[in-house]
């Protein structure tokens, strides 16, 4: 039998969420300096670990995206 548990890996308080910008916003864990991406769109918030499934790296803004799409 596997068990499951909740564990909260990033929080933001109000103003760092009122800071977010439209689209795509890179933020790093206070606590133990993970990254992550947050979407941000009319429907509200998303995120996902920063980290690339394949090789493991980071992605990073690119300058061909600068509408944050």
């Amino acid at each position: 039998m596997t068990s499951q548990s909740a564990k909260t890996l990033l929080t933001l308080d109000a103003e760092a969420v009122a800071s977010l910008k439209e689209g795509i916003n890179f933020k790093k864990s206070q606590e133990d300096g993970k990254c992550y991406i947050i979407y941000k769109n009319n429907d509200g918030l998303r995120a996902c670990k920063n980290q690339c499934k394949h090789q493991g790296g980071l992605f990073i803004k690119d300058i061909e995206d600068l509408d944050g799409r």
